[in-house]
């Protein structure tokens, strides 16, 4: 049983500290109190709103552009990150109504985001053009989990312990949970289904347990449900925990379906051998009996055996260009400015341009848009034999 707070005298020095910390310790209506001047820090204006579309120009340019340094800006100028400690602290308080409210909030500000990031950095790009930087956000990397991950708990604890979002756990948490929203619209306006749809399951993965961790830091500091059964807590802990299980069977599925299957190709070889045998017998017979007999023979022998031509990449700038399943398919890897590959077969016209089937000089055989390549034919050697 917890000591009475009205004896302060009669509790030890560290427990009065953790009396001041801990919120179970406080009176039913100084909890709500409480809870409700948290609820108001968190609550969003018209800034988040305006912040929000700002950020996604930000972060479309960057992926437009393959600048990082844009992609950074977007997430410092971004909104703070209150509406997600927010859904964090309505499922610990059991607060549907406010739950709700939050999540209606930030989900009108992630449209704001996507929309203004789909315009500058997915409208009216050309087929074919490079977004190397945005698929990076269609796979699920420790590293950023672990960004989010702390930055999840250091904004809850910041919230809990000093009733404020703060600045840098904020930034850390829109840089994961942003940029992929900003990928998947990216994706969308370039016409490519397997960025759009793996960056939209990391958003939806990383904005999930962004929310789990927060209500795990305020559950463990003490934060208990005023309304509801008793079992709320445990049932939203669940719930979230179902959602980011689901998003992580999700996103695997769609990098096992994305994974290419290199199919081998013969490389045919021609051998071409002309011979040319001419015999001429001259056989003059003058009063005198005189014969000449002249019998030149000349052989020709050519065997070319000819290389898949070579081409190299050129006109990306520093940005690169993807190489392709099919023609205008699902990205399999990239390909940089100066690249040497062998062209194996095209060109095929599809989506508005003519793409040709190229292995680079590691042995991956893909596509890639006639727009960046530049072909060289080389020229086969001839071999000439005499015999007189």
């Amino acid at each position: 049983m917890a000591e009475p707070l009205d004896d302060p005298e009669g509790l030890s020095r560290a427990r009065r500290r953790r009396v001041q910390r801990m919120l179970t310790q406080l009176r039913a209506d100084e909890r709500e109190t409480f809870l409700e001047d948290l609820a108001r820090e968190v609550s969003p204006g018209v800034e988040l709103f305006m912040f929000a579309a700002l950020a996604g120009v930000a972060i479309g340019l960057g992926f437009r552009f393959e600048q990082r340094a844009l992609l950074l800006l977007g997430a410092l100028i971004a909104p703070r990150m209150a509406p997600v400690a927010g859904l964090a602290l309505a499922a610990v308080s059991g607060s549907t109504r406010f739950f709700l409210r939050m999540l209606a909030s930030l989900g009108v500000a992630l449209v704001f985001l996507a929309v203004t990031a789909g315009i500058s950095g997915g409208l009216g790009a050309p087929a074919g053009s490079s977004a190397i930087l945005a698929f990076g956000h269609t796979r699920l990397n420790l590293v950023d989990f672990a960004v989010l991950l702390g930055g999840s708990i250091l904004l809850a604890r910041a919230l809990a312990q000093g009733s404020r979002v703060a600045r840098l756990p904020s930034v850390a948490v829109a840089y994961e949970v942003l940029l992929p929203l900003g990928a998947a619209a990216v994706g969308f306006g370039h016409g490519e289904p397997g960025l759009w749809q793996g960056a939209l399951l990391t958003f939806g993965l990383h904005l999930t347990w962004a929310v789990v961790a927060g209500l795990g830091t305020l559950a463990a500091l003490g934060f208990r449900p005023l309304v509801g059964s008793g079992h709320s807590l445990a049932a939203a802990i669940g719930l979230m925990a179902v959602l980011g299980l689901l998003g992580a069977f999700g996103l695997g599925a769609s990098v096992l379906a994305a994974a290419p299957t290199p199919t081998p190709t013969p490389t045919p070889t021609a051998t071409g051998t002309p011979t040319g045998t001419p015999t001429r017998t001259l056989t003059p017979t003058p009063t005198a009996s005189l014969t000449a007999s002249a019998t030149p023979t000349i052989t020709a022998t050519a065997t070319p055996t000819p290389l898949p031509p070579i081409g190299i990449i050129l006109g990306t700038g520093t940005s690169g260009v993807f190489l392709r399943q099919a023609p205008n398919g699902l990205p399999i890897a990239g390909l940089l400015e100066g690249d040497v590959v062998e062209i194996l077969s095209g060109p095929v016209t599809q989506a508005e341009g003519l793409w040709w089937e190229v292995r680079t000089r590691g042995g991956t055989i893909g596509w890639v848009l006639g727009g960046f390549l530049a072909t060289i034919t080389p020229t086969p050697t001839v071999t000439r034999t005499a015999t007189p």
